[in-house]
């Protein structure tokens, strides 16, 4: 089935012709080589989005976001490689494979949709008890009471629990519905003596949908302050909190227009939210933040804006959060919502403008982390300055770039008052022991042209790579010395030297093994012209130009010890100053000085 698999990729790719898929899409203009447009992953006016059909790619040059003909369709359509391969199929009328499946797939199959039946008529049962029976004035009131208009109650499909233990259960039961396919959706429960009754009673109704608006469970809230305030579908193989989104379904076109998401912990905040007319927000439920989330996040998003409420808790799930979304690539920031409020207290006291000031004014959530770690700590003294920098460090390393954790760390120092060469060192050993040596992994520095002259470098390096893949073996033995200033430029190079040693090497392969935002790297690499000249000759200066800058990163690395250790008094700042001298020596040998 492999084989026939990747035939049949190969068949679409081949069909499948790039510019008149995304014209679909993006009105385009033919200039030059390339086919023209603006970029509908992030919003201009200028056309900076690029088709080339000769390459079979794309690539922006506002947001940097590129690939080939799978990736486009992937993002635009928030869909799966495999989902997106069977949609090209599909438009050009080339068949899709079938695998036979097996008779417990079938049943699963079916039972999923029956689930999804069962929920969509429950869902139904639950509006019309709150729209057209007198038991739902009292929910109906309190919904009006929240700011909550009947347009929004549609487009979430608000409802109603009747007070009753069997109103749910004898109405779907007329209509065909087992007991056990009730159990099974999570709408009702079963008592000691194996009888059934509502799970759900005389509360507002919620339900739940996935991306594609099937509803997979429900969330009933109190109308007083009784408790549990909530109460939720339990976790089924149909409903999973940590792979979904509450809201997705109607914040999807906002997210994917302005490429940011709001993410908020209940469904009252993001409901209340939508109601002020802030349509870009989604919910996780009230649970912690998963990598599930961010993923699904990352097919349309470029930044999360996390506003969880403002309490200890709050804060430390915002904490976590971050972390999790950078893993996925995401830019990450931390809304703090003032007065203690939660976003649907204060949207609704404050209005829409005061809260979008809130989201303007967030913080870049590793700053926020950093500040919530300092906070935890007395860094009035030495004791408590070194607990923090070690408590920062696992936030320093989750950095994509040296260039973003080099700033992160001069700002610490300044922050603690404490010297930066002597964080740079925590961080080194930290780097070390967190994985030996990380793929891009380098002595920061923040000096603009010396990080451009590296990054120039690296990218013209690959370009004649792509063209010459032959030439990587000879570049191995410096690159493991200097290592990359980017986890996807590393990536990118590992890929192209395993595929040119199974003698299997094509743009196309190379492409395939990347993940997103490696694909757009190399996008970008392959929009720039190749040199012209001798591609050995290129290579060999480009690496000399990489060892150049590692070690004058080095030589800053030890300048910044020997000045800290001067500073106290160490003895060990001459050992530092000797080796800023042999870096000296050695950049002066790499030019023959």
């Amino acid at each position: 089935m492999d084989g026939e698999f990747e035939s049949f990729k190969e068949q679409v790719r081949s069909t499948a012709n790039i510019v008149e898929v995304i014209s679909g899409y993006v009105p385009l203009k033919k200039r030059g080589q390339n086919f023209w447009g603006c970029c509908p992953f992030h919003g201009e006016k200028t056309p900076s989005f690029a088709v080339n059909p000769a390459k079979n790619m794309f690539y922006c040059f506002g947001c940097h976001e590129g690939g080939d003909i799978f990736k486009f369709i992937m993002k635009i359509e928030n869909c799966g490689f495999t989902e997106a391969l069977k949609l090209l199929a599909g438009r050009y009328g080339i068949a899709v494979p079938e695998r036979q499946k097996t008779a417990v797939e079938i049943r699963r199959e079916k039972q999923r949709e029956r689930i999804h039946e069962t929920n969509a008529t429950a869902a139904k049962f639950f509006q019309a008890c709150l729209l057209k029976t007198d038991y739902g004035k009292n929910a109906l009131a309190y919904l009006k009471g929240r700011g909550i208009s009947q347009e929004i109650i549609a487009s979430f499909s608000i409802g109603f629990a009747l007070n009753h233990f069997s109103a749910l259960l004898s109405t779907l039961a007329r209509r065909g519905y087992q007991g056990q396919e009730l159990l099974a959706a999570g709408l009702v429960a079963q008592g000691r003596e194996g009888q059934l009754y509502d799970k759900f009673r005389n509360r507002v109704m919620i339900p739940i949908k996935d991306p594609k608006g099937k509803i997979v469970g429900f969330g009933g809230r109190v109308l007083d302050n009784s408790a549990p305030k909530y109460l939720n579908t339990q976790e089924t193989e149909w409903f999973n909190k940590r792979r979904l989104l509450f809201a997705m379904d109607v914040a999807y076109k906002a997210i994917r227009s302005s490429r940011q998401a709001i993410v908020v912990e209940g469904y009252m905040d993001a409901i209340s939210l939508h109601a002020a007319g802030i349509s870009n927000v989604v919910a996780s439920m009230g649970t912690a933040f998963a990598a599930e989330q961010a993923k699904l996040l990352k097919r349309i998003a470029d930044e999360i804006v996390f506003c969880y409420d403002s309490d200890s808790a709050g804060r430390k799930a915002s904490v976590r959060a971050v972390s999790i979304a950078r893993t996925e690539g995401l830019k990450v920031r931390i809304a703090g919502v003032p007065e203690g409020k939660d976003p649907d207290e204060y949207v609704r006291r404050y209005g829409k403008e005061a809260f979008l000031k809130v989201i303007e004014a967030a913080k870049e959530g590793i700053d926020f982390q950093i500040e919530e770690t300092i906070l935890q700590s007395d860094v009035s003294n030495l004791a408590g300055k070194v607990e923090a920098v070690s408590n920062i460090l696992p936030f320093l390393l989750e950095c994509k770039s040296e260039i973003e954790a080099a700033e992160h760390m001069r700002r610490l120092a300044q922050r603690l008052t404490i010297d930066e060469g002597l964080i740079v060192e925590e961080y080194r050993k930290a780097t070390k022991k967190n994985g030996a040596r990380r793929e891009n992994a380098y002595v920061p520095v923040t000096d603009v042209k010396k990080i451009s002259v590296r990054r120039q470098a690296e990218e013209q390096l690959l370009a004649v790579l792509l063209e010459e893949p032959w030439l990587a073996d000879g570049c191995q033995q410096v690159l493991q010395l200097t290592g990359w200033s980017d986890p996807s430029l590393a990536q990118i190079f590992a890929f192209l030297q395993a595929l040119v040693e199974e003698n299997a090497f094509t743009i196309d392969k190379l492409n395939d093994a990347l993940d997103g935002n490696a694909q757009s790297v190399l996008a970008g690499i392959r929009t720039k012209a190749v040199p012209t000249q001798d591609g050995e000759q290129f290579v060999d200066a480009c690496l000399r130009q990489l060892q150049r800058s590692f070690l004058e990163q080095e030589y800053e690395r030890h300048r910044l010890l020997a000045d800290g250790y001067e500073r106290s008094a160490d003895e060990r700042f001459k050992q530092e100053l000797l080796e800023t001298q042999r870096i000296k020596d050695e950049i002066k040998k790499l030019y023959g000085q």
